[in-house]
């Protein structure tokens, strides 16, 4: 089925309109140990190569305006990621992701492209991570309802100048545990969020080379305003 688009207004700075767009990928199998950094990198080439007309940032060292709303930690697969882009002129969707599609390697798999209104912010209002391994499923269950009775449960971090404490328990949306397999809901604080990895700890499991566990981020939901799906 064909789909339409109705072109958007663009924001003009200077005489270069800007037209956002908002990619939504895969990143699957070996390439879940690229690291965001790379993973920019890795982007910003395959555009290049598409000839997708994206545009620039100003000073010496002129970047493409791209960035993702939530980055993602190294080791973990995602099936629901957001990309956003901002382009110099305007391209159909579809073509902007075959174009795309034929430069990205395997483990990086491009699922839509929909335009997105230019002056909107992109805010997290919640992500959802699938954790699937070999649980000790009644320790696990007991653990997880200790930490969802918490109130508050405070967590070490190392920050420049030192270390603080981060409260995990007021960023979980709820943690939930069948056949083997945990579902995180995590949301943003004013503090900032939660680590898949300290909610695992928190409930006495451990991430790391000799880990078992498998962890996929499977969504990335924006709030409304922002014209998530």
């Amino acid at each position: 089925m064909v789909k339409f688009f109705k072109l958007q207004k663009t924001k003009t700075v200077g005489s270069v309109q800007h037209i956002r767009v908002r990619l939504r990928f895969q990143k699957i199998g070996v390439l879940r140990f690229v690291s965001h950094h790379d993973l920019m990198r890795l982007f910003e080439r395959a555009i290049r190569r598409a000839d997708i007309p994206i545009g620039m940032s100003q000073g010496f060292n002129p970047r493409p305006k791209m960035s993702l709303p939530a980055a993602l930690a190294l080791g973990i697969e995602a099936s629901g990621e957001i990309l956003e882009l901002k382009l110099s002129q305007w391209i159909a969707p579809q073509i902007l992701q075959e174009r795309l599609k034929a430069q990205l390697p395997p483990g990086i798999e491009l699922t839509s492209v929909e335009p997105i209104t230019p002056g909107s912010r992109s805010r997290i209002e919640e992500l959802v991570y699938q954790i699937k391994g070999n649980l000790p499923e009644d320790a696990t269950q007991k653990k997880i309802a200790e930490l969802l009775a918490e109130k508050r449960f405070q967590v070490p971090r190392e920050k420049k100048g030192g270390k603080k404490f981060f409260d995990l328990r007021s960023s979980i949306v709820s943690i939930k545990l069948k056949d083997n397999t945990i579902l995180l809901k995590l949301k943003p604080t004013k503090e900032g969020m939660a680590r898949p990895d300290e909610v695992l700890k928190a409930i006495g499991l451990e991430m790391g080379t000799g880990s078992a566990l498998r962890i996929t981020r499977n969504a990335v939901h924006l709030s409304p305003a922002c014209g998530d799906n």
